[in-house]
């Protein structure tokens, strides 16, 4: 199975890559990262653990696609993906960020946060900025990077960062009620953190895109008809809709 390395990086886990002189370029761990394919980041003990290469997504796939014919579908349509596993606190603003919102956007967003509060790596890349760098952001001066509505919920959530390191020995539904306590942040959001962060793989983040996959192939059905693969599949089927759509 050929892994579709772009729809990882850019198909709305991550808002930190982009593509530069034929590379795949992120700033990552205060340091800039430049990859062309898998094989690169099986190199580097930071990005294997980022991109989570002790699990057999391959395999995984597989298993996802023997399920119906809607997931064989969209695994052969798409290629084989995995799921990332990212720093909280970045994870935590992206998603708020991501909220009404499209990819392209998000990414602008992310890469004006990263330029006003994060470190000056060299002439071109900032690092997003950690809890200590945003700590005093205030809700004028994220409207005025264009966060727009969302900036209560960002000032709201840096209060409410300590509660971060917690959530990884927390259920599931634990970790989802306790992120849920944060301004702005409905199941959707929760959902996505707590795939992309916390590797949380029961978690089905429900959007407009996988509203319709469900009404249309999978009517009756909720995210138990996926298990143990939830956050994969919908991986795939969040993919593939936009594909051939």
């Amino acid at each position: 199975m050929v892994e579709n390395l772009e729809e990882v990086l850019f198909g709305g886990q991550s808002f930190s890559w982009r593509k530069e002189d034929m590379c795949y370029t992120a700033v990552l761990n205060d340091r800039v990262y430049r990859i062309k394919s898998a094989e690169d980041f099986y190199q580097d003990e930071f990005l294997s653990s980022y991109f989570n290469t002790s699990y057999d997504w391959e395999a995984a796939g597989r298993e996802i696609r023997n399920k119906d014919e809607i997931l064989r579908r969209a695994v052969d349509e798409v290629g084989m993906l995995r799921i990332l596993k990212q720093d909280p606190f970045t994870t935590l603003i992206s998603f708020i960020l991501s909220q009404a919102n499209n990819i392209k956007r998000i990414t602008g967003l992310y890469e004006r946060i990263s330029r006003r509060y994060g470190k000056r790596i060299d002439e071109d890349h900032y690092s997003f900025p950690t809890f200590e760098e945003m700590k005093d952001a205030t809700e004028s001066d994220l409207i005025s990077l264009g966060t727009g509505f969302r900036a209560p919920f960002i000032v709201d959530a840096i209060r409410h960062a300590d509660v971060l390191d917690s959530l990884y020995a927390m259920s599931f539904e634990e970790a989802e009620k306790e992120l849920m306590k944060i301004k702005g942040i409905g199941e959707k959001v929760a959902s996505c953190i707590l795939i992309f962060a916390y590797n949380k793989m029961e978690a089905f983040p429900i959007d407009v895109w996988m509203k319709r996959v469900m009404n249309e192939y999978y009517p009756g059905k909720d995210k138990s008809y996926f298990a143990p693969y939830e956050a994969l599949s919908q991986q795939y089927l969040f993919s593939w809709i936009r594909k051939i759509s």
